[in-house]
């Protein structure tokens, strides 16, 4: 079986250098937008959790040793009492070792030394994102898109509340999207030439480093692959490297060549969520990538294109959407619907091919395709639609919420002496990875053994901060039920506040 031809007639050489001058302006300004905003720092559970895996990985190590209060060790404290997030405690009692896999990290790693560890993670998720809009415009010239539906699909992407969101921030989600449309792209185009079946192996392993269910990427690449011996040698030959890299971290950090971080999570999936989780798919997902995209509905009956093609796209949309359809967080908000990012470009691509195929017996000037003024239309269409979205969504302001937690940092390093004891849980894994301060998580205290904490670091005679984020002030009442005491607050960076106990004036 063959897939749809992507060539196209050729075009006036001039007009094809300006549009490939339109569409780089494009992508830099793109690019401008993002690194106003962007701020993929070490933040919460997911982006802390990378970016000190990150560092744990330039040292050489996977387990790294818990900042302790004298007298009060890691075995003898409440389980995840120095443990930041990001980390638990190692399979083998020797240290902690992080949750999250090693995906962005590496890449972070690897351009830390253009960017410094403080904008590394800046660096990782701009180019992931500008990459992941490429190869959605490259997926749909290989399924048989002309350019311009091919950039619109780009361009849908792009403008995507939630893809801005998840563009600003260390997260998986974007790479993700990008590297499993490569591997895909380039296992269609191993059609073609055989070698480049060597980068869709590379690409895929790239694509399971950075979330393990990116696994589930594998079944649009087989399809694309074809049965050619050959192409499934390379294939495996090109994943290799990343395969036995899996296995020797994931045997040393968890104790066997196939578990990861998270652990056993089964608990975590059940059918009971299916009808909530696809009731949240059709609030959201016309909101986030237009309501064009309920047009894919139609890609099984739609016989202008090759088989191969429809399955292609359908089995990538239905094994993210599946899988993620029975997990037990995807229908709580609307930005948990990020773990579907790497079927966005499928689902797009799809939605376009359904609608070029309704506007094929439309008037020329009605088609993005064959007329610039309905291109134009249709982007400030999206433009349009998208803006709505992002209006009443917070996509472009999270990375500057973000930076929060570096500014926070710096005022610590600046304001606390440097042996003090930081009472904190949402913080923690930016405390981890900014400065040397000892934590202590507030989630792991309870009455039955505060008392013991608060009287290792009373002995300890080391000073008492604690770091909260509002809802842990209002919602969860650290201060009052945790640690009960005599608080001050001493700082605050906008709306974290930074406090100090007094242990001399009262005891819990």
């Amino acid at each position: 079986m063959d897939f749809q031809d992507a060539q196209t007639p050729p075009a006036d050489p001039i007009r094809r250098r300006a549009a490939t001058v339109a569409m780089l302006l494009a992508l830099a300004l793109y690019a401008v937008v993002l690194v106003e905003h962007v701020g993929a720092v070490a933040g919460g559970s997911d982006s802390s959790g990378y970016m000190n895996h990150a560092r744990l990985l330039a040292s050489g190590h996977i387990h790294v040793p818990p900042r302790t209060v004298a007298g009060l060790p890691q075995a003898d404290a409440p389980y995840f009492l120095y443990v930041p997030l990001g980390f638990k405690p190692a399979w083998n009692g020797d240290g902690l070792v992080p949750t999250y896999p090693t995906g962005f990290a590496l890449f972070v790693l690897a351009l830390k030394p253009i960017a410094g560890w403080r904008h590394a993670g800046d660096l990782t998720i701009i180019l992931n994102s500008l990459g992941g809009l490429v190869a959605t415009y490259a997926l749909g010239r290989m399924v048989g898109l002309g350019r311009k539906w091919s950039v619109l699909g780009a361009f849908v992407v792009a403008m995507s509340p939630l893809y801005l969101w998840s563009s600003l921030q260390a997260m998986s989600d974007v790479p993700s999207l990008a590297w499993t449309t490569v591997a895909v792209v380039a296992a269609l185009k191993s059609r073609e030439r055989a070698p480049w079946a060597l980068a869709a192996g590379a690409a895929i392993a790239i694509d399971v480093l950075l979330r393990p269910s990116n696994l589930l990427a594998f079944l649009p690449v087989a399809i694309a692959l074809g049965l050619s011996p050959r192409r499934w040698i390379l294939l495996i030959m090109g994943g290799l490297p990343g395969a036995i890299f899996y296995a020797v971290h994931s045997s040393s950090a968890y104790g066997s060549y196939f578990s990861t971080g998270y652990g056993d999570s089964s608990s975590e999936f059940s059918g009971g969520f299916v009808p909530a989780t696809l009731r949240h798919y059709a609030r959201w997902m016309p909101v986030l990538f237009t309501p064009l995209v309920a047009l894919v509905c139609g890609l099984p009956w739609l016989r202008r294109e090759k088989v191969c093609t429809r399955w292609l796209l359908g089995t990538w949309i239905l094994a993210f959407v599946t899988f993620y359809s029975v997990y037990k967080y995807t229908h709580e908000t609307w930005w948990y619907l990020r773990f579907l990012l790497p079927a966005a470009p499928a689902l797009v691509v799809g939605s376009l091919l359904v609608l070029r195929s309704l506007l094929s017996r439309a008037q020329p000037r009605f088609d993005p395709g064959r007329s610039a003024s309905a291109f134009a239309a249709a982007l400030a269409i999206v433009a349009a639609l998208s803006w709505w979205s992002i209006r009443d969504l917070p996509a472009l302001s999270i990375g500057r919420s973000e930076l929060r937690y570096g500014y926070v940092a710096d005022w610590m390093l600046e304001n606390v002496p440097s042996d003090a004891v930081c009472l904190t849980m949402q913080a923690s894994g930016a405390l981890f990875y900014y400065t040397p301060f000892t934590f202590i998580r507030w989630d792991s205290l309870d009455s039955g053994n505060v008392g013991k904490v608060e009287a290792a670091i009373r002995k300890s005679g080391r000073p008492l901060y604690a770091v909260l984020f509002p809802f842990e002030i209002d919602e969860q009442h650290v201060l009052q039920k945790r640690m009960p005491g005599h608080w001050t607050q001493v700082g605050k960076v906008q709306d974290v506040t930074i406090w100090r106990r007094a242990f001399d004036a009262a005891k819990p």
